[in-house]
């Protein structure tokens, strides 16, 4: 995630000449995405693991619901993060897909029991 940001305030300067600038955007936006995702998921996986976290899985009601939201929420605001080239927009849509991917890992995880925890660390 943290290199993400990195890469596009180092890459910002020549977004407006560069040809390829497009997709090496929306590579910074999916790798922060599934960085997000990932990163949040390790933690609570590790937790479950190691016991500081209770194995059991958590089933919120309407997880699908709130997943599916994060996900909508998400891809505007790489719609938003794309059409724009201003830097602040650029930097506060790759810090709210952060955000929004960090919730996501977590609420995707935590409804996964303990004992599948190897499962999704592989």
């Amino acid at each position: 995630v943290l290199t993400c940001f990195a890469t596009y305030l180092d890459h910002f300067p020549t977004f407006a000449t560069d040809p390829a600038a497009t997709m090496i955007k929306t590579s910074l936006f999916l790798g922060t995405f599934i960085g997000g995702v990932t990163f949040t998921g390790s933690l609570i996986a590790y937790g479950k693991l190691q016991g500081v976290l209770d194995s059991a899985p958590l089933m919120l009601p309407g997880r699908h619901a709130l997943n599916a939201g994060l996900f909508a929420a998400n891809v505007g605001a790489m719609g938003y993060y794309l059409m724009d080239p201003t830097m602040s927009v650029g930097m506060g849509m790759l810090g709210t897909t952060a955000a929004l991917s960090g919730v996501m890992g977590i609420t995707l995880t935590m409804a996964i029991g303990g004992a599948d925890m190897p499962v999704v660390i592989t």
